[in-house]
Order: C-alpha cells, then structure tokens, then sequence
C-alpha cells in the first residue's frame, strides 16, 4: 500500500474505533437504586424526590451532550479521510462524480462549525457533569484536557483558515486533535 491509502484507511479505521467506542460504551440512562442515597437526596428516612428528579436530569442531559460531542468530532473528522481519498472514490464511481464533490464542499463549508459545536457541546458537557458529580478526579481531568487540546487545535484551525497553503498549521491542527481524540476515548471509557 502507497503512503495515500494508508491515510485513507487509517482514517476509516480512526472512524471505525469511534464508533465502536459510542457502541461499546452506551450510555445507561437507568438510575439504579443506590443513586437515591447521594447527597442530598435522603434525608432522616425521607426520599426527597425533587432532588433527585434535578440530578436525574442534569446528569442525562450532560450525558446526552457528551455523546453529541463525540458525533460532532465524528461528523468534523470525516472530511480529512473523504477528502484524501475523494479522487480514488470518483475513479471507481465515475458516475457520482458531481455528487462526491457536492458532499465534499458540504462537509468543507460545515466542517469549522461542526467542530465549533464539538467545542461548545464538550464545555457545555463538562460543566453540567461537574454540577451534577460535585467532584473533579481523573475522569474530569481528561474531559477538561481534552477539550483544552480542542480548543488549542481551533487556533490552529482559524490560522489554516487564513492560511491554507500552511502545512505547520494543518500539521499542528491535526496533532492537537489527534491527541485531544485520544484522550477524549479514555474520558469514555474510564466513565
């Protein structure tokens, strides 16, 4: 295999461990029945509902964005690989020519704003987990390295912006993320 398929497969393979990563560690919305005992929720022998229904719903509602940012890196992280291996696609399948690089001028044009929402939806994540948890161990280090990674890489991606012909920025664009995806699939699985 040429260095070019290699990238390509590389970056279906990085596609692939994500979403087998979303798969295998599904979120459990279920409370089981020690939740009720946290802090705050029982008090001398009395179930106070109300609490519990709050944390109930901060926590899945930080869940939920949790996994919307790991579908936005998704959706942002598909351009590099389609695009690398657009040419190879459209020899074989002559006829989707116009459809493969209206697709990709679509994922070209969103793809700043799918990370941008990547970005938010993992702060945005991190801070309702962390009302909810009222803690700040290992799990939360990672989340909140990871998103500093993220945040570091969109420098680097507004300069690419400015600058496309730049391959230290698009080099450091991609090493920051690669790193912060990295660090961002212990978050989900240590959670």
């Amino acid at each position: 295999m040429n260095g070019k398929t290699k990238r390509i497969v590389g970056g279906f393979l990085a596609l692939l461990l994500l979403l087998v990563i979303s798969f295998v560690a599904q979120p459990s919305f279920a409370d089981d029945d020690h939740n009720k005992y946290r802090e705050g929720e029982f008090y001398n022998g009395h179930y106070d509902k109300h609490k519990h229904d709050e944390n109930e719903a901060l926590e899945e509602g930080g869940e939920l964005l949790g996994w919307g940012t790991v579908i936005a890196i998704g959706g942002a992280g598909a351009l590099m690989p389609l695009r690398r291996g657009s040419r190879s696609i459209i020899k074989k399948f002559p006829n989707a020519k116009s459809g493969i690089i209206s697709a990709l001028k679509f994922l070209g044009k969103s793809h700043i704003w799918i990370g941008a929402l990547a970005l938010i939806l993992s702060s945005v994540h991190g801070v309702m987990m962390y009302f909810n948890e009222r803690e700040f161990g290992f799990d939360e280090i990672s989340g909140t390295i990871s998103v500093g990674l993220m945040a570091i890489a969109a420098v680097f991606g507004v300069l690419l912006m400015k600058n496309k012909g730049s391959k230290q920025y698009r080099s450091f664009h991609f090493a920051f993320l690669i790193v912060a995806v990295i660090i961002g699939a212990v978050h989900v699985l240590i959670s």
